[in-house]
């Protein structure tokens, strides 16, 4: 019996090893080592949060709705595995490339979710993630100013004038599409006496602030001195002549409406003052002519009608009258 025994163990220390026997042997060990740790070793439950991916998005479509970003995971797997997961990547990615406008649904599956080997996927929140996708407009929106006061007494607003006056949106052409107009903060008057430039930000819904940001324009506010219209009479016109000559004029006066600056119409006792009306007339001859009156206001005064316009001068030469005496 021990000669049998002796004779199968120099048998088999006798027999050829094979090739990268060593190799195998490892192979084999870790082999061993990883069914037992993906296996052998204890099961936990977690949940953990990952990333929504939105890739290959045409550059013609925006999605237009509230979505959520990030979903939570409930998975399981060996206790080594689940505690790396928090450092690998994982990510739950939605292919955009063929997309159109309308509404899509994705649901978020195990086959769309890429988890390592041995963790398994249980639960999901949201179960599904909803994409309204729109085409992508720009459309110029006009800037409308909004005052509040007004001018201090014999002042008033000529105008407002914004740069830029329109802003650039980019965004959902149905939400683009029916924005009309954007308005200024209020700008106060109140103390306003003379023209002033003013950089001024522009009162934005959250929608359109996530579109455009904060943009300030300028406004250019002109205010000037108010001008009252009021009529004066009888404002005497004087005949320019040369020689010895006198005359008559039918009518001698004229009636001028005009619009004078608030402070000058209440410093000013007789309106007529601020009118000077001639007629020139200084080569004519005897007789009568019809004559255009020149009327030069005050300063700031602007004339808006003349009545009348022309005259009758009658002119006498004294030298002649004199001689035939």
């Amino acid at each position: 019996m021990e000669k049998l025994a002796s004779k199968k163990i120099n048998s088999w220390r006798d027999r050829p090893w094979p090739k990268n026997w060593v190799l195998k042997l490892i192979s084999f060990f870790f082999a061993l080592f990883l069914w037992y740790f993906v296996v052998g070793e204890d099961k936990v439950d977690t949940i953990m949060n990952i990333p929504v991916e939105i890739l290959n998005l045409p550059a013609d479509l925006t999605i237009s709705n509230q979505f959520k970003n990030e979903l939570e995971l409930t998975v399981n797997g060996p206790r080594g595995l689940i505690r790396n997961l928090a450092t690998q990547h994982i990510s739950r990615p939605i292919d955009l490339s063929r997309a159109e406008p309308g509404t899509k649904v994705f649901q978020n599956t195990s086959d769309s979710i890429s988890l390592p080997r041995g963790v398994r996927l249980l639960r999901v929140k949201p179960t599904d993630i909803i994409l309204q996708l729109d085409k992508l407009i720009t459309k110029n929106i006009p800037v409308h100013a909004v005052t509040t006061g007004t001018p201090p007494e014999g002042f008033e607003l000529v105008s407002i004038t914004l740069d830029p006056s329109s802003i650039p949106v980019t965004g959902p052409e149905v939400f683009v599409g029916q924005i009309n107009g954007i308005s200024t903060a209020p700008m106060d008057l109140a103390k306003l006496s003379e023209p002033t430039t003013r950089p001024v930000a522009l009162k934005l819904s959250t929608d359109i602030k996530d579109l455009v940001g904060e943009p300030i324009v300028t406004a250019s506010i002109v205010i000037q001195e108010k001008k009252v219209e009021k009529t004066v009479e009888d404002i005497p016109v004087k005949l320019l002549l040369s020689g010895k000559k006198t005359y008559t004029l039918k009518p001698d006066n004229i009636t001028v409406k005009a619009k004078i600056p608030y402070n000058t119409l209440r410093k000013t006792k007789d309106l007529k003052t601020l009118f000077r009306a001639r007629i020139m007339g200084v080569e004519l001859s005897a007789g009568p002519h019809k004559l255009t009156v020149e009327v030069t206001p005050a300063q700031d005064v602007e004339i808006l009608d003349i009545k009348p316009e022309m005259i009758v001068a009658d002119i006498n030469d004294e030298e002649e009258t004199d001689s035939g005496k």
